[in-house]
């Protein structure tokens, strides 16, 4: 193999790390050659050192009761779900690729993730999304949420993962950079969790799956390609890869993906304490002339590394030659302390694996803080007028495709198989108890202020856990922003961590892994426009039994409609004030972390005594809408009655936080308000579901069949 190495590119990337290099010399005995110097720069990039965010990601909590593997430690995270089993679930995203080529970019970033969690034995069962795109209203905008959607459906479906959940919304900062966002969950038995095994010295590494190509490696952006997917081959390997964890035959699994064979070599030897004497020409290529570097970094996908015990290699072998999935040995496990690379019994390349791993020894760089001075709050109504048609404002909002995709929320796997779509995704098992999952991501919130929209974010999700029964487990995120050049982007980034983390030690949830997504913007006239901020926070929840899975949906005429928590004189951060007045400062909306934790213990409290029919989160498009989602499934309507203290317009389109709406049966009614005065939670009468008609205040909004064209609850895969 040749070495193609940019001498003056990689000095270039290097600088100011020469007293690190100098230890790194004096340790190995020799200077670095050139090689060496390559693979240190693309490892100590941002993408996967953290160099600049690790500092702060590493504040966020990851120990709690339920955590068998936690943050950092492995691929994914995994909780203890009772039952002896576990949860395996893990973040990622494929911003950049899917920019590029949506279709194998959101591919890819589905099979990136669900290899996570099978390398932990873990069956990947489940899927959820949440994506940005830009202008609605583009044609380039329709064609890449199109392609987009269907590369996360073809690769899930043909991997058996059902994807049960999709978050969209629409901006323009996202015009030239789409999120795609991707988390994917399994279960496997705690004997059979591939985590934290003693790996004796002498063990065989071997690289499984696809041929060794260029695709997706960074040494020359013009030799470079956008990795590509193979979602046959995939299912194949990850089919013999849980059958053999099942068979305790795998001492260690690791996904190869960005910097794959570096990257998967220095995981394991940084977290075994050993080193790894690597042949890389035993390694099968797609194609001749790669240089050493293009092999070492390539991102080709579907491949993974696994560390076997000499006893066990040839099950191993033959179990992969009955899949029809290339296994070849490329190493051994040894106990000196370096990863070192041969070709053609030569020694290319040495490493340390520790200076090569996040959170280890590789360089962090320390930059000042400068905090913002974003307003907490911004009273918008002195300088917004109220409108005088509401019926009109309210068709001009459902043409609002942040609006109307709420109804996109739950898909059909959800609505088909157990008529009770609920504001989480339940989730049943017959091993264990039910699961719940849910996504948000709100980046309007956070653009006004990071910390307190990364907060809200969190609760929202709680928030949705609680309305469908369970109880809030853990989390993991995908934080996405824009170049950490940009002064005001690093410090978004310090107060969305900031916020996140003090929101999970409020709630008491770990954080069991994520990523981070940096320069994600777009170029206008020359200038470069970042994304607004946009963390992502993918939650799982679990219920205590099936009977308290509770739907968002009207099931009765006549139910009493109810509403806990406080609406307020309130339409700051409102999708409502985006799409009226797009120029308009947005604001963040009336939050506070005390009020939540009442709000849902309080409706934790009323689903065990099972005296609510349907509970349903007010968040983005604010109560009117909230109303509407749960009255069409089954064709039913309401008539409320707005507050006088409170404008109309804040009271139906305003997304003040700690609210829910619940919807009681007339048996129930007097023991529902003898309980709400005992809890000493806010809360106050709506009014009740009919049979069909909407009236606010006494004035008919028309019937729930009209809303359906624009608002139809429908799979955003249809």
């Amino acid at each position: 193999m040749k070495n193609i190495a940019n001498t003056l590119k990689v000095a270039e990337g290097l600088e100011g790390y020469r007293d690190i290099l100098d230890s790194i010399s004096m340790k190995l005995g020799r200077e670095l050659n050139e090689l060496e110097l390559l693979i240190y720069s693309a490892m100590w990039a941002e993408r996967i050192s953290y160099k600049t965010s690790y500092q702060w990601v590493k504040s966020l909590p990851t120990e709690g009761d339920r955590v068998i593997v936690g943050a950092g430690v492995a691929n994914s995270g995994a909780v203890d779900i009772g039952n002896d089993l576990c949860c395996v679930f893990k973040m990622g995203s494929h911003n950049h690729p899917s920019g590029i080529d949506p279709y194998e970019g959101a591919a890819t970033c589905v099979g990136d993730v669900i290899r996570d969690v099978a390398s932990l034995g873990a069956k990947p069962i489940i899927s959820l999304n949440s994506f940005r795109f830009g202008n609605q209203d583009l044609d380039s905008t329709q064609w890449l949420m199109d392609e987009v959607k269907k590369g996360v459906y073809d690769y899930s479906s043909l991997q058996y993962v059902k994807n049960i959940n999709s978050e969209i919304r629409f901006n323009s900062c996202f015009n030239c950079n789409p999120l795609v966002n991707i988390l994917v969950a399994g279960i496997v038995h705690k004997d059979h969790l591939i985590s934290k095994r003693d790996i004796p010295v002498g063990s065989a590494v071997f690289i499984v799956g696809s041929l060794t190509g260029n695709d997706g490696v960074t040494v020359d952006e013009k030799t470079g390609s956008i990795a590509k997917s193979n979602p046959d081959l995939s299912s194949s390997m990850i089919k013999a890869v849980l059958e053999l964890a099942e068979q305790n035959a795998l001492l260690h699994v690791e996904n190869m993906d960005i910097a794959g064979l570096v990257s998967a070599c220095s995981a394991i030897g940084a977290k075994n304490d050993y080193g790894i004497d690597i042949e890389l020409n035993k390694i099968p290529l797609a194609e001749e002339n790669l240089s050493v570097e293009q092999v070492m970094l390539s991102r080709t996908q579907e491949r993974m590394m696994i560390v076997v015990d000499q006893d066990k290699v040839e099950d191993v072998k033959n179990m992969f030659n009955r899949s029809e999935v290339l296994c070849t040995q490329i190493g051994t496990i040894v106990e000196n302390k370096t990863l070192t690379f041969f070709d053609d019994n030569d020694v290319v390349a040495e490493f340390f694996p520790e200076d090569l791993v996040m959170g280890c020894a590789a360089p962090q760089e320390k930059r000042e803080y400068v905090p913002s001075t974003e307003s907490n709050h911004r009273d918008l109504l002195e300088t917004f007028p109220e409108p005088d048609d509401y019926w009109k404002l309210i068709k001009h909002l459902l043409k609002d495709k942040n609006i109307g995709v709420k109804s996109h929320i739950q898909l059909h796997n959800q609505v088909e198989e157990n008529h009770s779509p609920s504001d989480a995704i339940v989730l049943y098992d017959k091993d264990s108890n039910p699961l719940c999952f849910t996504i948000s991501g709100n980046s309007n919130y956070c653009n006004s202020n990071s910390y307190i929209g990364a907060q809200i974010n969190m609760a929202m999700a709680v928030r949705r856990i609680t309305c469908s029964g369970g109880k809030a487990i853990a989390i993991n995120d995908c934080l996405n922003f824009g170049s950490l050049l940009d002064e005001k982007v690093y410090t978004q980034l310090v107060e969305t961590v900031g916020g996140l983390s003090d929101a999970c030690r409020f709630y008491d949830i770990p954080v069991l892994g994520g990523n981070v997504s940096f320069y994600n913007e777009s170029t206008v006239e020359g200038q470069r426009i970042p994304i607004q901020p946009t963390p992502v926070v993918g939650m799982m929840g679990m219920l205590d039994s099936a009977k308290d899975h509770t739907s968002y949906i009207y099931r009765q005429k006549g139910d009493m409609i109810f509403l806990i928590g406080q609406s307020h004189n309130d339409i700051a951060g409102s999708q409502y004030l985006q799409c009226i007045k797009k120029d308009a400062p947005i604001g963040i909306p009336h939050f506070s972390l005390y009020e939540e934790k009442k709000v849902n213990d309080c409706v934790q409290k009323l689903i065990k005594q099972r005296l609510i029919v349907s509970a349903h989160s007010v968040d983005e498009g604010g109560l009117f809408f909230n109303l509407v989602s749960s009255a069409m499934p089954l064709g039913f309507g309401f008539d409320i009655t707005s507050p006088a203290e409170v404008r109309k317009d804040a009271f139906l389109f305003g997304e003040s936080q700690s609210r829910i709406v619940v919807s009681v049966s007339m048996e129930n009614e007097d023991d529902f308000i003898d309980a709400m005065m005992e809890y000493g939670v806010s809360f106050s009468t709506l009014g009740h579901v009919t049979k069909g008609e909407l009236r606010i205040d006494d004035i008919p909004f028309g019937f729930i069949d009209d809303y359906k064209t624009d608002f139809q609850l429908s799979s955003p895969f249809d």
